[in-house]
């Protein structure tokens, strides 16, 4: 058995592990939260309620922000940023003092996610929009706020500092999900569970810094590597803070959070990242997945191409950029979906649910004269070719790629990022 099968059966073994500790929990408080915003919206319309103040509130307080229409973000960060972090706390104090109760635990947990994730979703969305923003959501006049979602709300919600301050910026939106991307998914046919779960380990390397710091030293990057260490150092200490307080306490929130926050994020990368096209593995419409008026997400994110293509503009003209490059989806049949989740999305991939896939497929891109069989047919094949000659052409425009085309054939995965080897299989 070679380096590679043996690198790929401790990835399997270590997917399981993690599904095997955490994802009944996660599945269940999933479940949960899915099943909170159904009885939301059949009662009191809470999550309604939300949006309407958060446009009522926005315009006043956008003084406040780098961008007045980020306004909503106030009341999200006195909510995330404060209430949130006050309830630990107490619970934390009464673990202590009076002891730990599991159920307080459920509806600690059960909260900090929110209805249909919604807590989640804004705490990962605004942690990403803030990297992006170099951690200035919030006006100069509040230098005590940058970087507030990273380094302070993050904490409780699974998010280390450097992810996505550092490795999402300086490696993944550098290598665009190519060999040398810490996180990439270009290695394994993407419509198989066992890739998933060999993956697992992958993104959970790149969420504790681990992949990142080490590819950062390998390419002599070294203030990067030292300043995702030290955002891991601050997660950690935090965390060993509150274990010594009570161990059981620190294992069901922030362990817990973190382990959770991943197996959900790894999905939504996943997806992101899920189709490649081996006969044109650079374009951009084709190796990013759009959707069209989404389900459960918010601020553009699932514009994602054109999150690739200006990752730094602000979510309020992603719109503008996708009508602006619009010839472009409609050079190819991009990866473009309409009015699902993302959840959803990735249930069909992992299910082999081609022609699911292709009912879901937004229908003005759908080339005149292509049934849904064929699109059923071409989705497939861009899932399933993986390999690392594939990788190597993984992402933006190839022009911009560096790669000595005589080493394309002989790369691996640890040469190009130090992270596990590569799968040996050519692309299809």
């Amino acid at each position: 058995m070679g380096l590679h099968e043996v690198a790929e059966k401790a990835k399997m073994f270590g997917g399981i592990a993690l599904l095997a500790s955490a994802g009944p929990f996660v599945a269940c408080q999933v479940a949960a939260c899915t099943a909170w915003e159904w009885l939301d919206k059949h009662s009191i319309n809470m999550i309604a309620g939300c949006s309407l103040f958060a446009k009522w509130a926005s315009p006043k307080f956008g003084h406040m922000m780098k961008n007045p229409a980020d306004g909503f973000v106030v009341p999200v960060f006195l909510w995330l940023g404060l209430v949130l972090p006050a309830w630990f706390f107490y619970e934390l104090y009464l673990a202590a003092t009076v002891g730990f109760n599991w159920k307080r635990m459920v509806v600690y947990n059960l909260v900090r996610i929110g209805p249909m994730y919604m807590n989640f979703m804004y705490v990962y969305v605004l942690c990403h929009k803030e990297a992006h923003n170099f951690g200035s959501l919030f006006a100069k006049r509040y230098p005590a706020l940058k970087y507030v979602f990273n380094h302070w709300i993050g904490l409780f919600h699974g998010v280390l500092g450097g992810t996505f301050t550092y490795s999402h910026i300086y490696n993944h939106h550098k290598y665009d999900n190519d060999a040398r991307d810490v996180y990439s998914t270009a290695f394994r046919p993407r419509d198989q569970f066992t890739s998933w779960l060999k993956y697992l380990p992958e993104w959970f390397a790149y969420a504790s810094n681990v992949s990142s710091i080490i590819a950062f030293v390998g390419e002599g990057r070294y203030y990067w590597a030292a300043m995702s260490a030290l955002c891991t150092l601050w997660y950690c200490a935090v965390v060993a803070a509150v274990a010594y307080v009570h161990p059981l306490f620190a294992l069901t929130t922030l362990v817990y959070s973190f382990i959770e926050g991943n197996i959900l994020l790894s999905a939504v990368n996943y997806v992101w990242h899920a189709f490649i096209d081996p006969d044109d593995p650079s374009n951009d419409y084709i190796n990013s997945t759009t959707v069209i008026e989404g389900l459960n997400f918010t601020l553009g994110e699932e514009l994602h191409v054109v999150h690739h293509q200006y990752a730094g503009v602000h979510w309020t003209r992603n719109s503008e950029m996708y009508e602006k490059h619009k010839s472009g989806y409609e050079t190819c049949v991009p990866s473009m979906f309409y009015k699902v989740n993302i959840f959803e999305i990735f249930g069909m991939i992992l299910a082999k649910d081609y022609k699911k896939l292709a009912e879901i497929y937004h229908k003005p891109f759908i080339p005149k004269g292509m049934t849904q069989d064929q699109l059923a047919e071409l989705l497939k094949r861009r899932l399933q070719c993986y390999g690392p000659e594939l990788a190597a052409r993984v992402g933006r425009t190839n022009k911009a790629k560096s790669l000595d085309e005589d080493l394309v054939k002989e790369m691996t995965r640890d040469e190009l990022t130090g992270n596990g080897a590569a799968n040996g299989k050519k692309h299809q």
